[in-house]
């Protein structure tokens, strides 16, 4: 086999228990792209009412954003294997209870109620794969080929979900369809907890001597730094998945919508690939902000672009950059966490992305009801600039990280 710094992605899949840890951890998370439409669904189906299946993705998605880095400090402190194993039955049990409730059409506050339990108890099959790398591809070229393998497949298999899911609510209840991922993530996540990777994701007890100070990360200051131009790069995504149907409703609608975000999320996996062969020189923050500001500065076009064709193409170049952001956030957040907060750290990466895409979906709409598409773009520019001023101003007042952790070229 080929050195770890000359290997290809398929030397990478060959390493020693990779093809058994990182295949079930996909088995399980597939499942989390096959949720929504089936409960959306099931919901509205067992109420009648669109309004509590809204009510009820909020809740899940709340439950399972928010409560993330309580979950991932439960791994940390007491082990992989144990909490991700009692997590991963709890969220099977929650769906197939959420499944029975709407083919018995029970009553809408148990589906509520069964909806926020289910995110409450997602499990971190995700975050716990990529503390899981560390070990299975130690090398740092092994490493970031992994971590960008690992980006790639995600984005494709949110991109594929919703298809596959579609797919089977034209032949089956959304009852029925829903139990189809509460026996992935529970065949998947029992099987991944078994791998020998995942059971040295030992206890780590905080007051080990390895745990870099008592204060949670999100209180660091060169954690905050990492942290914010990922919630830039979230607030970005979200503010395109809102303003590009509104910019494309007089030149191609729906279709044309649905193409041009195909385009970036395509974009985005062809960057990710890409970005995990080259060798980047430079510190995580310095990465991060050169893909933040080219990201960004695409994404500025889109107050000049005209017509879906020259949107598209925006946003497949700017898709270009949105997957190695994550991957650089989530090295660098994996070397910060240190022994004992790995699951938290790369943990608080994946809900900076959710709470800032959240918070860029909801500003948007409100920037396109005020001034129109072309101002709310440059608005949307500007804010990106100020909390990316932010970032630069905590990584130097923090120092920087050390050289070690920031050379995640070599």
């Amino acid at each position: 086999m080929p050195s770890a710094s000359e290997a290809r992605y398929i030397d990478v899949l060959a390493l020693p228990q990779v093809p058994l840890t990182f295949g079930t951890s996909l088995i399980g998370r597939a499942a989390y792209a096959l949720v929504f439409l089936p409960l959306l669904y099931a919901v509205t189906d067992a109420t009648g009412s669109i309004a509590q299946a809204g009510i009820a993705i909020a809740l899940y998605g709340a439950g399972a954003g928010f409560l993330a880095p309580a979950r991932a400090w439960l791994i940390d402190r007491f082990g992989a294997r144990t909490v991700l194993a009692t997590l991963v039955i709890l969220f099977a049990l929650a769906l197939a209870s959420i499944a029975i409730a709407a083919l018995t059409a029970s009553g809408g506050v148990l589906l509520l109620v069964l909806s926020a339990a289910a995110g409450s108890v997602a499990p971190p099959l995700g975050p716990t794969m990529r503390v899981a790398w560390r070990s299975l591809a130690p090398e740092d070229r092994a490493l970031r080929r992994a971590m960008s393998l690992d980006a790639v497949i995600e984005e494709l298999l949110y991109l594929a979900g919703p298809a596959v899911a579609g797919l089977a609510l034209a032949f089956a209840r959304p009852g029925v369809v829903l139990l189809g991922p509460a026996a992935m993530v529970l065949v998947g996540g029992l099987w991944f907890v078994t791998t020998p990777a995942v059971g040295a994701l030992g206890a780590k007890p905080s007051t080990a001597p390895g745990d870099r100070g008592r204060r949670p990360l999100i209180l660091e200051r060169r954690f905050l730094a990492i942290l914010l131009p990922v919630l830039i790069a979230g607030g970005l995504s979200g503010v395109i998945g809102v303003a590009v149907p509104k910019v494309l409703s007089g030149e191609g609608g729906s279709a044309a919508a649905g193409i041009a975000l195909g385009c970036f999320a395509g974009g985005s996996a062809v960057g990710g690939l890409l970005f995990g062969r080259m060798r980047v020189r430079g510190s995580a923050f310095r990465q991060l902000a050169v893909l933040v500001l080219l990201l960004a500065s695409v994404l500025t076009t889109l107050a000049f672009a005209s017509g879906p064709v020259a949107v598209a193409v925006v946003l497949a170049v700017a898709g270009l950059c949105f997957s190695p952001i994550m991957i650089v956030g989530y090295m660098a957040a994996g070397t910060m966490g240190g022994e004992h907060r790995q699951n938290s750290a790369t943990t608080w990466v994946n809900t900076g992305h959710n709470l800032g895409s959240a918070a860029g979906s909801a500003l948007i709409g409100i920037g396109l009801q005020l001034a129109g598409a072309p101002t709310a773009m440059l608005w949307t520019a500007g804010a990106a600039a100020v909390l990316l001023l932010v970032a630069g101003v905590l990584n130097a007042s923090a120092g920087g990280l050390s050289a070690s952790a920031n050379e995640l070229g070599e």
